[in-house]
């Protein structure tokens, strides 16, 4: 595992840098391992990544204003309205105000997965290598506990040994292959 690395970039705004911890992904850029347009897809991933998962909730205010907030009730309402459907009002009448929203964000996320590392078998079903996709995940999102290549090696086979030269080329083969097939699924490539 490598440590986690942070670099300060500049913003739109003149001036004005920001700290950025770097993932796998990050690194493999800036040293010129990966494309633009891999580097570019890994990205899309990683978003559509942060949008399936859940918001933080439960987070409460410190300041003077920590009465403001809506009561317990009022979250739980909310909450269960995205889950159902319905909405309780305050005379405990209910009514139907429409069904939960179509997960597109997830359905995308579970294409991009199959175009990156599935296939369509011989009867036409999405079939994916579910260890391949759980490393692309990683090496896209992962910050603190980032994965190396030599590890992602170890992973992957056993064909080549510990000191062997070959470990880390073995791993940004596959990741190239990977983020190559995710560009392509992207459109970001012809």
């Amino acid at each position: 595992m490598i440590t986690r690395e942070i670099i300060e970039e500049q913003t739109a705004h003149a001036g004005v840098t920001r700290q950025r911890v770097l993932s796998l992904v990050d690194r493999l850029h800036r040293d010129k391992a990966i494309s633009f347009d891999q580097f570019a897809a890994a990205d899309m991933l990683r978003m559509l990544v942060m949008a399936v998962e859940p918001a933080s909730q439960g987070v409460s205010s410190y300041g003077d204003d920590a009465g403001r907030g809506d009561a317990p009730h009022g979250k739980a309402n909310r909450l269960g309205q995205r889950l159902t459907g319905w909405v309780i009002d305050f005379d405990g009448r209910a009514s139907f105000a429409g069904g939960r929203k179509p997960d597109s964000n997830l359905i995308r996320l579970r294409d991009a997965l199959i175009a990156a590392c599935g296939v369509y078998d011989e009867l036409g079903e999405r079939r994916v290598n579910k260890k391949h996709a759980e490393i692309l995940l990683r090496i896209v999102s992962q910050t603190e506990a980032m994965p190396t290549l030599a590890g992602i090696t170890r992973e992957l086979t056993d064909f080549y040994g510990a000191n062997s030269r070959r470990v880390p080329a073995y791993a940004l083969g596959m990741v190239v292959g990977w983020l190559g097939r995710l560009a392509l699924h992207f459109r970001l490539v012809k």
